[in-house]
């Protein structure tokens, strides 16, 4: 029996990692078999790709290099992480998936969208998440306050120009795929922010269970 597939996106400060650790807690303390994962990252291979694109003291590259090495991570994590789970039934949550790559490098980076979504269908065998949370902070002001406390990361530096690229990307996506990536404000508070992406998940796994004839968790 299948399991949910379910990502959380947004730029960089938007809240999706606070947030992707509060549902898996909240899922498996209801008795919810959960695998939690990242991108990039999630296999040995992938977390050595995730600090050379992520190093701030790294070489500069290209959008294409740089899109062409997430492919490669994300195509070790769906083959040896992803898919195994979801045979399972398991809900398996992961942090950035293919549309990352369609914004940052799309529509931020501007490589034409077709060619990344091809090869996202290639790294990725086709795989389509259930459900997308995307959570939306309009302002870059609240993004730099955000990330002031830590060290930034190399996508992270960059300016607010392309960040807001980054931003309108995903909005545009949410309105080409509306049933299956949802908006959340992420300027609302915190316990807000988790309500509403909460009720979303349970949708998904609601609907889940009923196509699978089985209890709804």
């Amino acid at each position: 029996m299948r399991g949910s597939f379910i990502t959380f996106e947004g730029c960089d400060g938007s809240g999706k990692s606070t947030q992707i650790q509060a549902i898996s807690r909240e899922l498996q303390e209801n008795g919810v078999p959960v695998l939690l994962t990242r991108e990039p990252g999630g296999t040995p291979f992938g977390e050595m790709v995730r600090g050379m694109l992520l190093d701030p003291q790294g070489p500069e590259r290209g959008a294409l290099a740089e899109f062409l090495l997430y492919a490669a991570s994300r195509a070790e994590l769906v083959r040896t992480v992803v898919l195994p789970a979801l045979d399972e039934g398991k809900v398996v949550l992961v942090e950035r998936f293919t549309d990352s790559s369609i914004v940052y490098q799309g529509y931020a980076g501007g490589i034409p969208v077709p060619y990344i979504e091809n090869i996202n269908r290639i790294a990725t065998g086709d795989l389509s998440p259930d459900l997308t949370l995307v959570f939306d902070v309009a302002d870059p002001a609240i993004f730099r306050e955000r990330l002031a406390p830590k060290v930034k990361d190399k996508i992270e530096l960059r300016g607010d120009e392309y960040h807001s690229k980054v931003r309108q990307g995903y909005r545009e996506l949410a309105s080409r795929y509306p049933g299956r990536i949802k908006l959340i404000d992420g300027t609302l508070s915190r316990e807000q922010v988790f309500d509403a992406a909460l009720a979303e998940v349970r949708k998904v796994l609601e609907r889940g269970s009923i196509e699978k004839g089985g209890k709804t968790p």
